[in-house]
């Protein structure tokens, strides 16, 4: 059930655009947004979650997962429970 309100403020060319967007996939321009936030919002997520490496850089973390100790161990863990 949704809850939650969301006011949003448009230029005319923007909220004509975004009509035209919605009617064209045959949603209310309320489904429109709401879907293309969600979108967005899981992209971004995303990008926050993948880490993008050097060949040097690769090559150092694997090395230090190699000689990893209990601690670090543990830690990784404790974030990928909270990933």
């Amino acid at each position: 059930m949704r809850t939650q309100r969301l006011e949003l403020r448009l230029t005319d060319e923007e909220r004509q655009l975004d009509g035209t967007a919605a009617t064209a996939l045959g949603e209310s321009l309320s489904d429109f947004f709401r879907r293309a936030a969600s979108a967005r919002a899981h992209e971004v997520l995303a990008d926050q979650r993948q880490i993008m490496l050097s060949e040097q850089e690769a090559t150092r973390f694997l090395d230090a997962l190699e000689s990893a100790d209990a601690d670090m161990v543990a830690g990784l863990r404790e974030l990928h429970r909270r990933a």
